[in-house]
């Protein structure tokens, strides 16, 4: 199914019956990432299960007329809550998924039941490597060598749009949007890899703020890609226990 509304557009798989709850991929994936890693299939029978391929990735990899910017790619989420007929809706999102789902919560606060945030430094945003912000030729790069069929599918017509993805990320005000996620009177859980570059500044930004925080296995890719059975587990039973 696609969303076509003001330049927002979005295609998304869709099943279960109950609450809705959507799935934020992070880059280089697509809706059907939750999919493979197991998490639709163990919400599908207590949720109604969305799981979009955000703009410039998978079916949604080649709107040019799409707007990168962070209140558009949140606007857009709440268009696709909005049009599936609820008012609101949890929330799970991993990486560049993460960052969109805390832009929701600064721009469309309303719709949210809860927040599950993983693999995102919410304090800092993007990592920061020795010439400054990690940009994305250095991103792309290290993704290419590390995670090759992650990135085998980006070609030269959807690599722009991906840049501007990417590039929108680096806009992350964490210094005003971590508060407002640790303030926002919603039941949330953060979680990432022991391994993850985003795990201890995470972790430590969770127990400053008395936040609750699971640890998982694996890096940055893995963690997602593998989802340990106890992790789904823990999502599900998080997401039950915020009905």
């Amino acid at each position: 199914m696609t969303v076509n509304e003001d330049h927002t557009l979005l295609h998304y798989g869709i099943t279960g019956d109950g609450p809705l709850v959507i799935l934020l991929h992070g880059l280089l994936m697509d809706g059907n990432s939750w999919v493979s890693n197991g998490l639709v299939d163990a919400l599908r029978n207590d949720f109604t299960v969305v799981y979009p391929d955000l703009l410039a990735h998978g079916k949604s990899a080649n709107f040019i007329n799409a707007a990168y910017d962070r209140q558009s790619q949140a606007d857009g989420i709440w268009k696709l809550i909005d049009g599936l007929g609820v008012k609101k809706a949890h929330v799970v999102g991993y990486s560049s998924g993460a960052w969109l789902a805390i832009s929701l919560a600064k721009y469309h606060p309303e719709c949210l039941s809860s927040l599950v945030i993983g693999g995102w430094d919410v304090q800092n945003g993007l990592p920061k490597v020795p010439d400054g912000r990690l940009d994305f030729d250095t991103f792309f790069a290290f993704a290419e060598e590390t995670a090759p069929a992650l990135a085998a599918w980006v070609s030269a017509e959807n690599k722009p749009p991906l840049r501007a993805s990417f590039e929108a990320l680096a806009g992350y005000e964490g210094l005003e949007d971590a508060p407002l996620i640790g303030n926002i009177d919603i039941p949330k859980l953060f979680w990432a890899g022991a391994e993850d570059i985003y795990y201890q500044p995470l972790k430590d930004w969770s127990e400053n703020n008395h936040q609750v925080f699971l640890t998982t296995q694996g890096d940055h890719v893995s963690a997602i890609e593998e989802l340990t059975p106890e992790t789904i587990a823990r999502i599900h039973h998080f997401l039950k226990e915020a009905l």
